[in-house]
């Protein structure tokens, strides 16, 4: 909310040169524009930042262990130049500006995107609960409205991935990325010693007149997978499948009872033709005694939460005892569940609200008898005519 505070005095300006197309050029002594209190529009945004080279080159590498601000930009900077944006009718910028800009934008939609996942938490992700979990989530949904999106989540790698941010990937209709699956599985192998997660792997739909004699699997990846299931003391391996960045399906290893399952949650030939392509690849590179099984239970019936379909194909397959209805009445429940994973490191308690024994001692009022049933109606009718006459003497 405080970051959301600050950055609503940001204006944007210039949205009639949305459409202009700039120029970049490199300058000894350019005229800019300083202090600029706003951004520019995401559209001309977008097309100055397509015109800035790579920075970092093999000649000028930025250092992972050093601020970004203390090394430069690259060779013009080395030289006493500066790499400018030149827009018609608007002005010069430099890189380091038309940057700024980008970070300021993308903190923005970040922000935004923080606040809708807090209003679906405190509209549906509560009240999805049961009655007992109400509290842990009201203030879950707090700590996301009072948190700064970029803080590190604790528990995960220091990483700049793992950050709050990725929480709102959860709430619909956002996709999960891949930095939210990698924290699922990250926490999957700290909290269970025998799991293992083998990296994202680069799939591509086949069709039946597919014909190549391409790798499905590369090799840096199958050796990963068949090392991981040889280990002592694993027995699952996991291996989401990525669809072009806007899919994901997934490959388990089962070391113990020697199987390989793969899942595609819309259950759709080119999806399950890849992943089953995958899983054999997988048998035939090492693991030769696996028996190869789909699963197409749960099925997904959206657009967009293909990413928590596979989480929790995972979740299941690591931890027992976890329900495995994803239906659309229980489905803002699994997203909660999922998010309060991520953040925490642990999933509510499998407990219901009421259990059975409850209902069977629970103390009743006794039924009332026929007979006194009868003489309380008989009385009613027999009061009703009495209190229409004392209203008829009053109006008298």
């Amino acid at each position: 909310m405080e970051t959301q505070r600050r950055l609503s005095g940001v204006l944007m300006k210039h949205g009639e040169a949305e459409n202009k197309k700039p120029k970049f050029k490199i300058l000894k002594n350019p005229v800019l524009i300083q202090d600029p209190f706003y951004i520019l529009p995401e559209k001309l945004l977008d097309a100055c930042m397509k015109l800035l080279p790579v920075s970092n080159t093999a000649n000028h590498a930025i250092s992972i262990d050093e601020s970004q601000h203390s090394q430069g930009t690259g060779s013009a900077q080395l030289q006493g130049s500066v790499e400018t944006i030149w827009i018609k009718h608007v002005g010069n910028f430099s890189r380091a500006q038309i940057e700024t800009f980008k970070r300021v934008h993308n903190l923005m939609e970040v922000v935004k995107l923080g606040l809708d996942t807090h209003k679906w938490l405190v509209q549906e992700g509560i009240f999805s609960l049961p009655a007992e979990y109400h509290a842990v989530a009201t203030s879950v949904a707090d700590e996301i409205l009072s948190t700064y999106p970029k803080k590190r989540i604790e528990g995960l790698p220091n990483l700049s991935d793992f950050q709050y941010a990725l929480l709102y990937r959860v709430s619909p209709p956002t996709w999960l990325s891949d930095a939210s699956i990698r924290a699922l599985c990250i926490r999957l192998c700290e909290d269970y010693s025998s799991c293992r997660f083998a990296g994202f792997h680069s799939a591509v739909a086949r069709s039946n007149r597919t014909r190549t004699e391409e790798p499905v699997v590369d090799h840096a990846t199958r050796e990963r997978v068949i090392k991981m299931a040889r280990e002592d003391d694993v027995d699952t391996v996991l291996l989401p499948l990525n669809f072009s960045n806007f899919y994901w399906c997934c490959v388990v290893v089962k070391v113990h009872a020697k199987r390989i399952y793969y899942y595609d949650p819309l259950n759709q030939g080119p999806y399950i033709k890849a992943a089953n392509a995958v899983a054999n690849s997988l048998k035939i590179g090492g693991l030769t005694k696996y028996d190869v099984i789909p699963q197409n239970n749960p099925i997904q019936f959206d657009g967009f939460s293909c990413g928590v379909y596979v989480c929790w194909m995972f979740l299941r397959q690591v931890s027992t005892g976890h329900p495995v209805d994803i239906s659309v009445a229980s489905l803002t429940k699994r997203r909660f569940e999922l998010f309060y994973y991520m953040l925490k490191g642990h999933l509510l308690p499998i407990q219901a609200s009421v259990s059975a024994e409850q209902d069977d001692t629970e103390e009743k009022r006794p039924a009332v008898a026929q007979h006194e049933d009868q003489q309380q109606t008989h009385e009613e009718e027999q009061v009703e005519p009495t209190r229409k006459q004392e209203v008829a003497q009053t109006r008298v």
